[in-house]
């Protein structure tokens, strides 16, 4: 066929290629260009959808944020003083005054010394009992006993309570040295030397457990509660580390004397950087909002999705939402205006002074909750985050809406290919009927050039 096309034309002079060039490209304009021009449209919908869906999550992140009471968890604590205070999620906003009087120690208690850790200690069989916080352990030696072998016996059978150590008190003079695992009085460790049997002395050599001494071996550090003031009332436990005082709040008791005033304050810079991350949010998704639907004739601009009615439904449902009064208040009433453009800010201060005043009722109208009256409340932050959600949730508005520009697209696409084939069919139908007319014209004008030679030769004889 393309030797045909090529010499189209050759016959009749008129039948040309260039005609049915000239006509195809008058039809494309006609048919394909306006489909292009919808797809192209198209195009530029799904991708003004794909922003429009990012900043719907960005702002749907902070609706959800504000509407989590967990955010009023967060508390401040100061010190002052060497007490050290940490504070759980949800401890309550609290100021009190810490005392230490004592602190919780462990029991710590030395044996005596003998020249050599792998020496026998022992004249015979023998058993070292220790009892601690109602427990006995009971440490069998006999004759070849060492410290090292007595000390490893005790971790061994004791050391879930007790740890033994050997200390080089002075050069060549080693003490087998017992100390309590936790503080506190019931910490206090008790050791006696008795034979084999249940009565009678030991015979651990008497450098190493002296029965001169009233108890033969010495306390180095009592076994004690920590003894401490809490307001002024005295208190006691047996470990420093305290956290069943106050719920929530972890306290540690570091020095002897010490007076520490703590106070537990509510976080209010989270808040207020979670609530200017929603003013920011929602400026941008409305100004993008805006652009995708504006139409000004004047300046000849028109949004993308000007005249749609999902999109400015959705604009000015959510304008709708952040201006309304909830529950006998409103966002106005926590430092957010809106200007006449529909641009929203916020004044953090009136946030914080509420916070610092009455966090339970920020905590109320954001979140929802028991309200003054004994009314459970649902908070304006969960009730637009719901409303929220419906648009960009698991098969939302948003979700239907893409699919919706999806189909649209494959449609038109579909349709394009219909008509570009249409076409192209009605052009090679022509071709092939432009070739056979030139072909019928070539033939008609070879006759007439022969008859018209005919004719010329006739009436030359003539003359």
């Amino acid at each position: 066929m393309a030797g045909s096309i090529s010499s189209l034309g050759i016959g009749s002079g008129v039948l040309t290629a260039d005609v049915i060039d000239q006509l195809k490209a008058a039809d494309t304009a006609n048919i394909i260009d306006p489909i292009d021009a919808k797809i192209e449209t198209n195009n530029q919908k799904q991708q003004s959808y794909d922003l429009l869906s990012s900043y719907m999550n960005s702002f749907k992140g902070s609706t959800f944020a504000l509407s989590n009471d967990t955010l009023f968890d967060n508390k401040t604590v100061d010190v002052s003083g060497s007490a050290e205070v940490t504070v759980d999620a949800g401890a309550n906003v609290d100021s009190f005054t810490l005392e230490t009087t004592t602190l919780a120690k462990k029991d710590i208690t030395k044996l005596g010394a003998v020249s050599s850790t792998t020496a026998p200690i022992a004249s015979a069989a023998g058993v070292l009992n220790l009892d601690i916080n109602g427990t006995t352990y009971n440490i069998n030696y006999d004759a070849t006993t060492t410290l090292e072998s007595l000390a490893q016996s005790i971790t061994d059978i004791a050391g879930t309570q007790i740890d033994a150590s050997i200390l080089e008190t002075t050069p060549g003079a080693f003490s087998l040295v017992l100390s309590s695992k936790e503080t506190g009085e019931n910490q206090a460790i008790t050791i006696t030397d008795t034979d084999d049997g249940t009565n009678g002395t030991g015979s651990l050599d008497a450098a190493l457990f002296d029965t001169t001494l009233t108890d033969g071996y010495q306390k180095i550090q009592d076994a004690t509660d920590a003894v401490f003031k809490f307001n002024g009332i005295t208190t006691t436990r047996s470990t420093n580390e305290i956290s069943d005082l106050i719920l929530g709040v972890n306290i540690t008791l570091k020095t002897e004397g010490d007076i520490s005033n703590v106070t537990i304050n509510q976080d209010t810079q989270k808040i207020v950087d979670e609530m200017q991350m929603f003013v920011d949010n929602y400026n941008t998704l409305m100004t993008n909002l805006n652009d995708m639907t504006i139409f000004d004739k004047e300046q000849g601009t028109q949004g993308i999705f000007q005249g749609d009615s999902f999109v400015n439904g959705l604009k000015r449902d959510l304008a709708g939402a952040v201006t309304s009064r909830f529950n006998s208040g409103s966002l106005m009433d926590y430092g957010i205006d809106i200007d006449r453009y529909g641009v929203m800010s916020f004044d953090s201060s009136v946030l914080e002074s509420k916070l610092q005043t009455d966090s339970d009722s920020v905590k109320t109208f954001f979140t929802g909750g028991t309200d003054s009256n004994g009314n459970e409340t649902t908070g304006f932050f969960t009730s637009l985050d719901d409303k929220v959600r419906q648009y960009t949730g698991y098969d939302g508005l948003l979700s239907n809406f893409d699919n919706g520009l999806t189909k649209d697209a494959q449609n038109l696409a579909d349709a394009r290919e219909r008509a570009q084939a249409s076409l192209d069919s009605k052009y090679d139908i022509m071709t092939q009927q432009f070739i056979a007319y030139d072909a019928m014209i070539s033939q008609l004008n070879a006759e007439f050039s022969s008859l018209q030679q005919m004719i010329d030769a006739q009436a030359n004889s003539s003359n």
